[in-house]
């Protein structure tokens, strides 16, 4: 019987935490939940148990999190109202198969944030301290692999077109699959109900300016920075093919980083991997080839 279950590995997240535990445990130990088992083969074929787990048919959760000691429910991206209900559904089944401890991945911002998804994710944080489950929150940082996305919607030749922002901690994926995993396989006294919070975060906080002069020097050439309104950023994002929905999501994230609510560098990270965390001048030459 696996010992420890990851949701959501399928995904990117996900899947590096899972490749990250496999590094340390034998894949006996861990199961994975996927709402699509047929898009899991290569954990299959890896030697994981892969369960069906659909955050919409909380039965299939209970069953997919049976037998775990540990359990990682990676938060869905539903809107906030359905991921509520998505979360409230995955901790009723985590209570019910009897898991020993949850972890959840969340956001560092917190109450009175302007960035829209904020809400959904404090209130799965207050309905795990509710639960009376032992419970791990990972308040992860900002992912340095999503500035390519930035990038695309505001490079306009030699210059960068995006909303006023503000220092941000941006962590590698890579870092951060690799801290959580560590947390999963580590010691710790799950047996104990409580509720703890982590906030993993990058090693430095720097602004798009920033990374406009380090892109610069990579790329052999001035890359200027230009703010422009919400107004501005939504259109442009909305003629590059983003919903508008999805586009205003994204304009509150500029609005939350204006704030600072983004800019503290949290050492946790740092020391559960008992190494220097990779840094944007040193992850920015591979994600600026991925724009090409």
């Amino acid at each position: 019987m696996p010992k420890l279950i990851v949701t959501g590995a399928n995904g990117r997240l996900g899947s590096a935490v899972v490749e990250q535990v496999l590094q340390v445990s034998p894949a006996s130990l861990l199961a994975v939940s996927v709402r699509d088992p047929k898009a899991a083969q290569r954990w299959t074929e890896l030697g994981l148990h892969v369960r069906h787990g659909d955050f919409d048919l909380p039965d299939t959760l209970t069953q997919a999190f049976e037998g775990a000691e540990r359990l990682l429910i990676i938060s869905t991206s539903s809107p906030n109202e359905l991921r509520v209900r998505q979360h409230r559904r995955a901790i009723e089944s985590a209570r019910k198969a009897g898991v020993g401890h949850v972890y959840h991945t969340s956001i560092i911002q917190r109450e009175g944030s302007p960035f829209l998804p904020a809400r959904g994710h404090l209130q799965t944080e207050a309905d795990l301290v509710q639960s009376g489950l032992s419970a791990t929150i990972l308040r992860n940082g900002q992912y340095m692999e999503n500035l390519p996305f930035f990038l695309r919607l505001g490079l306009d030749r030699d210059r960068i077109m995006l909303p006023a922002d503000g220092p941000t901690a941006w962590v590698a994926l890579q870092d951060l699959a690799e801290g959580i995993a560590r947390l999963l396989t580590g010691p710790s006294n799950d047996s104990v109900p409580q509720i703890r919070t982590v906030a993993l975060t990058g090693p430095e906080a720097i602004d798009f300016s920033r990374i406009a002069e380090i892109a610069g020097m990579i790329l052999g050439r001035p890359i200027h920075r230009d703010v422009i309104g919400a107004d501005e950023f939504i259109d442009r994002a909305v003629q590059k093919g983003i919903g508008p929905d999805l586009a205003r999501m994204f304009e509150t994230g500029f609005r939350s980083r204006a704030a600072g609510e983004l800019a503290n560098v949290d050492p946790a990270l740092e020391a559960i991997l008992g190494r220097r965390l990779r840094t944007i001048e040193g992850e920015l030459p591979r994600l600026l080839a991925s724009l090409r």
